[in-house]
């Protein structure tokens, strides 16, 4: 695989990871309806007895993307880090006689 998609590869699938994982977490409470996610709560449940999950898929696209970015940015910034490490010129201190 080309070293070039690594990082854009990763994030996604962090990012569809990390979205997943923020559906098993309550977000808001509001008067019978219950919701799941975050940034965007993307899973709700209308609160009687026996009632279905409801995905709403342009949240959870929304949120997938989101994730996804977040994760890009901070993989590009942690290997602009490194490369930055190890490019920096070295000093070389002449011994004075």
């Amino acid at each position: 695989m080309c070293k070039q998609y690594i990082i854009p590869i990763y994030s996604i699938i962090t990012g569809i990871v990390i979205t997943l994982i923020t559906g098993l977490f309550p977000n808001v409470f509001l008067l019978g309806v219950n919701y799941w996610g975050y940034f965007l709560p993307w899973l709700r449940r209308i609160v009687y007895p026996g009632s279905p999950l409801e995905v709403l898929w342009i949240y959870l696209i929304v949120d997938v993307i989101i994730w996804s970015v977040l994760v890009y940015l901070t993989l590009l910034s942690v290997e602009e880090e490194e490369i930055r490490k190890t490019k920096r010129p070295v000093r070389r201190v002449i011994a004075k006689k």
